[in-house]
């Protein structure tokens, strides 16, 4: 399971600023003919959102290929076969699999313990994958045109006292045209981001919540190398909603939002909160010849 990297909280001085632009209105950015801001790259909030947000689509592709290693099939008896699932069971709290109403069904619970035996993390997963052919459920995977990929997850620590993340994970993607060169992915993700970080002189909490939607992606299926998770096409729509919060101070909350768009494994980011706008663009991925 891939983490979203940890954001580590700015200083008194950085805050401070931070407000002065809410405030200001960024006196640095420049204003555009249609009454829009283009945000400053230095800008604290926007420096971990962008953060926070690379991370969410590096996961997303990510999940892309969980769902694409399952065309194969996702169970053998007692064997799990894509690689995610790669789990040693005397090693882990519980896990088990399934087949029941047309979906193949895969929970995993794992602790992470220290010398002592005392907790550290603890991580869960559940995942649905049902195989369709014209529409009709089928057990085996021999037989599909479409997967359905639902992936949810947890992650946790026992001390909450400390610098720490807390993460819950939400994902509905469907796989379309998996009988053709290019499969269409669709659908949704979710995620809930919990950041403590905690100093000499402060404690900081950064509280991100992801909404997205897939929309229309295409990955390559090639002669040589098989599925590709790399994106062709297609966008991915995100609204974060960003909850910052210092010692005893009320919250204060932002609401983010970014459209990503794909072509042949680059990447142009819009990244918006009110009229101030960010944008960039970036080589992601690879995709097969």
């Amino acid at each position: 399971m891939r983490l979203e990297n940890q954001v580590l909280a700015k200083g008194m001085a950085i805050l401070f600023s931070v407000m002065l632009l809410m405030v200001a209105g960024c006196g640095d950015d420049e204003t555009t003919n249609n009454n829009t801001i283009t945000g400053s790259s230095t800008d604290p909030e926007y420096v971990a959102v962008r953060t926070q947000l690379d991370e969410f689509v590096d996961s997303t592709v990510t999940f892309f290929e969980n769902g694409l290693n399952t065309i194969q099939g996702i169970s053998d008896g007692d064997i799990i076969i894509p690689p995610q699932y790669a789990v040693v069971p005397e090693q882990q709290d519980s896990w088990d699999t399934s087949y029941v109403d047309g979906w193949h069904i895969i929970q995993i619970a794992y602790t992470h313990r220290n010398q002592s035996d005392e907790g550290v993390w603890q991580m869960s997963l559940t995942d649905s994958i049902q195989y369709s052919l014209n529409g009709v459920p089928q057990e085996s995977w021999q037989n599909r045109d479409q997967l359905v990929f639902k992936h949810h997850w947890t992650y946790d620590v026992f001390d909450t006292t400390v610098t720490h993340s807390s993460i819950v994970g939400a994902t509905d993607f469907t796989f379309s045209n998996l009988n053709s060169s290019f499969g269409t992915i669709t659908g949704s993700r979710d995620i809930t981001i919990h950041n403590k970080t905690v100093t000499n002189d402060s404690t900081v909490w950064r509280d991100f919540t992801f909404a997205a939607d897939v929309n229309n992606v295409t990955v390559k299926n090639s002669t040589y190398t098989g599925w590709t998770n790399c994106p062709s096409s297609g966008s991915i729509s995100v609204t974060v909603e960003m909850v910052y919060k210092k010692d005893t101070d009320d919250p204060v909350t932002t609401t983010w939002h970014a459209t990503f768009t794909f072509s042949n494994g680059s990447l142009t980011a819009s990244i918006s909160k009110g009229n101030t706008v960010w944008s960039y663009t970036k080589n992601l991925c690879v995709v097969p010849q």
